[in-house]
């Protein structure tokens, strides 16, 4: 008896824990079924839609979706743009973009006087952060407020640029004069808010001199409209002080307009010899020729950094090619394609501008440089301290330069 009534009270307690576990899947399924379709009536998921590959029906239901559930206002404007800017950005080139009005009109400033806080901005190798270079010069607004070289931009006007480029930023703390712009940069591991006042920026203009044993030294951190003339006087001024060498300081020059580096090379290399080769995308090559007689026939040391880029190297490669120059400093950036600007591709309504890479260039001996850069003859990393101001008594490249042409 006693084994008859373990064996039944056994069998109630297994029907009582398949009931509960029957009660359990029953309540889950049914709990799901419910959640589901209240996620789907609030359209918070998207069970039977598959893309087409329509883009436009693939923005409608993104449209719609954010409608039924976005909290905070929605700028359709800003969303069409954004729309359209991320479509060129699918192709993957840094250099290839659409720009709204604000960043053409900068970029269109960008070697010309404007309103600004005066710094060179480029872009971080490897991060794409954007990076402070230098100020335009010690009395600018930004060097004024302490900002330094290598400060990164993470912030403007308490808006997050980290990620947005050059052209971007620089659209951003360029504004009327008088007016405050508020920058926070990253440096090493601190991050520090300046509060700028915005004045017209003076761009920093070619500057020269004579050193030691007659020779002379050029500095300019911008390809200009009229570099090539200044450096013209430059060198013609140096020659009637008895100029015996030269040295050229292209570091942190980050380029500017072919034209003007075209001309200034044209002063070293003989009438008819190739300065330039550019590539468009059919594999059509043209070729820039010097259309002068050679000018400027003594010793030349370029120095260089990994911000020389562009014009710069389109300089340093062809008077490297033609053993003209002796290169020293550290690797170039490594920019080696050419945009042209596209005015309102879009139209008037659209307006801003289409910047997007034609060709590429390489140097006279056809070297690339576009993601590789030049490498120096003479390899001299800069032995600056954190804290240190770059003075021609402690800059060991320039010291090398020198070093180089006492020797000649």
């Amino acid at each position: 008896m006693s084994d008859e009534k373990e064996n039944i009270q056994y069998s109630v307690r297994v029907k009582i824990i398949i009931a509960v576990l029957i009660t359990f899947v029953i309540t889950f399924c049914f709990s799901i079924f419910v959640y589901d379709r209240y996620l789907s009536s609030k359209n918070l998921i998207v069970s039977e839609y598959e893309s087409s590959g329509n883009i436009q029906e693939d923005l409608d239901l993104l449209r719609t979706t954010l409608e039924s559930n976005y909290k905070g206002e929605i700028n359709d404007k800003e969303l069409y743009f954004s729309a359209l800017k991320g479509y060129v950005e699918g192709l993957g080139d840094e250099y290839t973009v659409l720009m709204s009005d604000d960043e053409y009109d900068s970029l269109n400033s960008t070697l010309d006087d404007f309103t600004g806080i005066g710094i060179y901005l480029a872009e971080e190798k490897n991060t794409g952060r954007t990076i402070i270079i230098s100020a335009i010069n010690d009395e600018t607004p930004a060097a004024q407020a302490g900002i330094k070289p290598g400060d990164i931009i993470i912030e403007v006007n308490l808006e997050d640029v980290s990620t947005k480029g050059v052209d971007y930023i620089a659209s951003r703390i360029k504004g009327k004069e008088g007016t405050t712009v508020k920058v926070k940069v990253l440096r090493g591991e601190e991050e520090i808010v300046f509060d700028i006042e915005r004045k017209t920026i003076q761009l920093y203009k070619l500057e020269y001199e004579m050193i030691e044993n007659n020779i002379g030294y050029i500095d300019f951190d911008s390809f200009t409209g009229t570099c090539d003339e200044e450096f013209i006087e430059a060198i013609n001024d140096l020659n009637s002080q008895g100029m015996k060498s030269l040295i050229i300081d292209l570091r942190d020059n980050t380029g500017g307009y072919v034209d003007s580096a075209l001309n200034i090379a044209d002063l070293f290399i003989e009438k008819g010899k190739t300065l330039l080769i550019t590539e468009d995308k059919d594999g059509n090559e043209e070729k820039e020729v010097a259309a002068k007689d050679k000018t400027v026939d003594v010793p030349v040391i370029i120095l260089v950094n990994e911000y020389s880029a562009s014009a710069s190297e389109i300089l340093t490669g062809c008077l490297k090619d033609y053993n003209v120059a002796t290169v020293v400093g550290t690797n170039t950036y490594g920019k080696g394609v050419i945009q042209s600007l596209v005015p309102n591709v879009l139209g008037e309504q659209i307006g801003g501008a289409l910047k997007v890479t034609i060709a590429e260039y390489y140097t006279p001996n056809k070297n690339k440089i576009n993601k590789i850069g030049i490498e120096p003859d003479e390899v001299v990393e800069l032995e600056l301290g954190d804290d240190e101001t770059l003075t021609k008594d402690n800059d060991n490249q320039l010291k090398k330069a020198i070093e180089i042409l006492n020797s000649k």
